[in-house]
């Protein structure tokens, strides 16, 4: 090892040596050398960051859907819950409903449900009302006598549009 590193100061020595006797200015084009090595390690590289990035794929990818799937569910109810204020009369978002009209937002927004996302509302299944009333509740908008024996839990909604009556 130290014969190496002896031989290596001895060659650097005497190419210097050399380099100073001859007048002679040597340039290096480092933007064309440099250039040259990255032009060589492009491909690399980005197969790398490809390869990295399907890795991430592979490994966060079912996390990464049932988030979305997730978010998709908070999105559709949020909306259905906001039909269902907007299309029942007497109801107003920040106020306190009755038990009939609660029946009749939970009604609109179980039909809003078959209306925009009919495989969520299928998914749901016997779920969705127990949902839909935990987001009534969430907004506040739920009496103190409100239960499971005054409320709709299944609120009925049919594929044909009609909703029937309270």
């Amino acid at each position: 090892m130290r014969a190496r590193i002896f031989f290596a100061a001895a060659m650097t020595l005497v190419a210097s040596s050399a380099y100073a006797a001859s007048n002679t200015i040597v340039t290096v084009p480092w933007g064309a050398l440099v250039s040259d090595i990255l032009a060589a390690l492009h491909p690399a590289a980005v197969s790398l960051a490809s390869l990295a990035l399907a890795w991430l794929a592979a490994r966060l990818g079912p996390d990464i859907a049932r988030a979305l799937h997730a978010a998709h569910i908070d999105q559709v109810m949020t909306r259905a819950i906001e039909a269902g204020f907007a299309l029942v009369e007497g109801a107003e978002k920040g106020k306190v409903l009755e038990i009939p009209i609660a029946n009749a937002v939970l009604r609109q927004a179980a039909q809003y449900l078959v209306a925009q996302a009919p495989g969520l509302f299928k998914e749901l299944g016997d779920n969705l009302g127990q949902m839909l009333i935990a987001r009534l509740s969430a907004a506040g908008a739920l009496p103190a006598e409100a239960s499971a024996a005054n409320l709709d839990l299944a609120p009925a909604a049919h594929v044909d549009g009609k909703v029937p009556p309270a």
